[in-house]
């Protein structure tokens, strides 16, 4: 992709990027009576790894399956492969959404708790545009934010620790976004 129409890629995000707000803050409304704090769950090893705080703030919501925006439909047809993949989980603000394969799959919920804290490191507005330019540029798999939740996710899955694993979250996601400055 030239640089030319990078930018009229990323001027298009921003100016989507309120009607994604907008469908995510009405999406939270919607399940916001079925949101369990994280730290209700009784998981056994998460709290090893995040603060009491973070679980108590954290909420999850277990679904039949996980919605992403419809972003094709606000007039962002280049993530129309996001928008039709299957997720086990999706993470919105300070609230993530499980899928029934995941209901019970303590490591999605470590993988989206450090979503939760990039989200609130980077607050709404730049973690969309970092994630999407890292969907665009990288694809899912490759996109920072992701590489880096699935690369601490696998640290979880073998047992090990993690020294001060919230600064070093939002530290990596500093660097994200100056990766892309």
């Amino acid at each position: 992709m030239d640089e030319t129409r990078a930018r009229e890629i990323i001027a298009e995000l921003q100016r989507t990027l309120p009607l994604v707000e907008d469908w995510i803050d009405n999406y939270l409304k919607a399940h916001a009576t079925r949101a369990i704090p994280v730290n209700e769950l009784g998981f056994s090893r998460i709290p090893h790894y995040f603060s009491r705080e973070r679980l108590e703030t954290s909420k999850v919501v277990k679904v039949e399956s996980v919605q992403v925006p419809p972003l094709g439909k606000m007039g962002l047809p280049y993530f129309l492969g996001f928008e039709e993949s299957q997720f086990t989980g999706i993470t919105y603000k300070d609230t993530f959404f499980v899928g029934r394969e995941a209901h019970d799959h303590e490591a999605t919920y470590f993988h989206e708790l450090v979503h939760i804290v990039q989200w609130d490191e980077l607050k709404p507005r730049l973690f969309l545009m970092v994630y999407a330019v890292g969907l665009l540029i990288q694809g899912y798999k490759d996109c920072p934010l992701e590489k880096m939740a699935y690369q601490l996710q696998s640290v979880f899955e073998s047992g090990m620790a993690i020294q001060d694993l919230d600064q070093k979250i939002r530290s990596d996601t500093r660097l994200v976004v100056k990766s892309f400055s």
